[in-house]
């Protein structure tokens, strides 16, 4: 069963990839949007989806409403798609992982500029 659904989040991955870039070129959304992850619960009912928005905090909350107010339609879109006897309910969750792996950056940054300094 864990097989099946590592399968399904991949797929689920790819298609509402797919459905939310379609959406971003008709002008639904405003920003870059990066899906980083599904998480399918172990009863196929819901769905957690990951998501990362390069933009500002106002492209970042305008993100999130608007996937919210377009879940149930892109469920629908996916029901069409995919031939499935089950299609999850989708949450979406904002990944801050980028954010996170910029400022560790940045910290390597600064330890590499006085580890110079102090040879």
């Amino acid at each position: 069963m864990i097989d099946r659904i590592k399968r399904l989040e991949a797929l689920f991955l790819e298609e509402l990839s797919a459905v939310i870039s379609k959406m971003i070129n008709t002008g639904s959304f405003k920003g870059f949007i990066t899906l980083t992850g599904v998480k399918i619960s172990k009863d196929l009912k819901s769905a957690k989806v990951r998501y990362s928005v390069f933009g500002s905090e106002a492209e970042r909350a305008q993100a999130a409403h608007t996937l919210s107010v377009l879940r149930a339609e892109i469920g629908g879109l996916l029901r069409g798609r995919l031939h499935l006897k089950r299609i999850p309910s989708f949450s979406f969750e904002y990944d801050d992982t980028p954010e996170r792996a910029s400022k560790v950056e940045s910290i390597f940054s600064v330890i590499e500029k006085e580890k110079k300094q102090n040879d």
